[in-house]
Parts: C-alpha cells; structure tokens; sequence
C-alpha cells in the first residue's frame, strides 16, 4: 500500500494494471526505500521474499482468470545463496552449563535445548502433548508426531537430555492449562530471549529456533546416547 501511494498516487489498483514495470518498481522501491522504517534496509532475499508472496497472490489471479497475462513472466528472482549456521558441540555445551536467575531465560534455554536435540521446529514443539509420547520396542520414550509445515509423520527418540526437558515442565501450570508438554510462548519472544542467552553464554551466532534444527546431530546423538543401554 506504501508503495502504491508513493509511485501512484492511489491506495489500489487494477489487477489488469499489473505489468512487469510494475514489479520491477516495487523491488526497487522495496529495495531503497525502507518502507517499514526497520534499522537496516532490507537485504536481497528478504526483497525476493516479498515478491514471491505477491507471486503468489496473481498466480491464483490467473487461476481464477481474474487475469489472462503474468506480469511475472520476464522476472527472474534472483537468490542469494546462505550457509545455514548452526552450534558447534562446545558452543551447544555452553549454552546446556549455563544458568540463569530469570525463569523466562531458563524456559527458553530448555526448549531450545529440546529442539537441538529432538530436531523438531519451534511450532512442532509447541504443539506436543503427552500423547505424542509412547514408548518403542527398545522400551524407551519416544516421540510420535506430524510436522505441521509438511504434515508428515515422524518418529523420533526421546534422547535423555531432551526427556530431562519434558520431565520438568509437565507439571509446570501452563503446560496443563494447554495441553501440551511445554508452556507457550511465541516465536518472536523465544528469539529475541535466546539473543540474550547467546550473549550471556558468549555464544557468537546470531541464535534462533531454526539454528537448532542444524545443530550438527551426529555429536548430539554420540554425547546423549552415551546414556542410553540399546
């Protein structure tokens, strides 16, 4: 809507009135302008973000022949490759020895260390129930559940430091209020706290939900397993 008041004039216009120089404008104003007033302009893939949503958007305009052409036709997005971060086994161990004062920093701490070591995104942990806890032929806990962003089953094995995690807060009141295994929380929050627990636990990564399911596995599962008799 910004950008429509700025290079138009108008707060809409006709889906017909789409064309590529319409596109190519809103990146450039997406690009230069700042229009959410953030602190840094938006970087290359943030910008491609926003335009694939409007893709999005005139691709069902077209199914619905609201359109007959794309104005999307000629542009080619254009990506900026990114290296994934993710904790070294020290780095991921720093964070475990760590102790906090504040309950919200110790909360956030715990499920973090829960997600590194179940690899279940932050929405996937905030919708585990008791339910979803059975125990497998190895008689050991196991975790059964649906990953809500592509609604396939997974099982995975309740590893001992993860289970320490739903041990102590399943009497905790907001996880019997809700339901679930852990209390709730919103994504945003969890993150900006775990920017405050990575500083304090002099862990130099930018830190959030999505870095824990990179955690490299392989050391999480050889430091846990060690616990377990298979």
């Amino acid at each position: 809507m910004e950008f429509l008041k700025v290079k138009y004039r108008t707060s809409d216009i006709f889906l017909s009135e789409l064309n590529f120089k319409s596109i190519t404008d809103f990146e450039y104003f997406l690009r230069i302008s700042n229009p959410f007033e953030l602190k840094i302009p938006m970087g290359n893939n943030t910008v491609m973000k926003h335009l694939e949503r409007l893709r999005k958007i005139v691709n069902m305009a077209i199914r619905f022949e609201w359109i007959t052409k794309d104005p999307f036709a000629a542009f080619k997005p254009r990506f900026n490759k990114v290296e994934r971060g993710y904790l070294t086994e020290s780095e991921l161990q720093k964070l475990e020895d760590i102790e906090f004062k504040s309950d919200r920093l110790s909360y956030v701490k715990d499920l973090f260390v829960f997600s590194c070591y179940t690899g279940l995104a932050y929405i996937d942990t905030m919708q585990l129930t008791p339910d979803n806890i059975h125990i497998g032929i190895d008689r050991e806990y196991w975790i059964y559940t649906k990953r809500k962003k592509t609604d396939t089953t997974v099982k995975i094995p309740l590893l001992p430091k993860a289970l320490e995690k739903v041990e102590k807060y399943k009497t905790n009141p907001g996880s019997i209020s809700g339901g679930t295994i852990s209390p709730k929380i919103s994504n945003q929050k969890a993150n900006d706290y775990l920017k405050e627990i990575a500083d304090l636990a002099s862990v130099d990564k930018n830190l959030t939900f999505h870095v824990a399911r990179y955690v490299i596995l392989s050391l999480c599962l050889k430091t846990s397993m060690l616990q377990r008799d298979f």
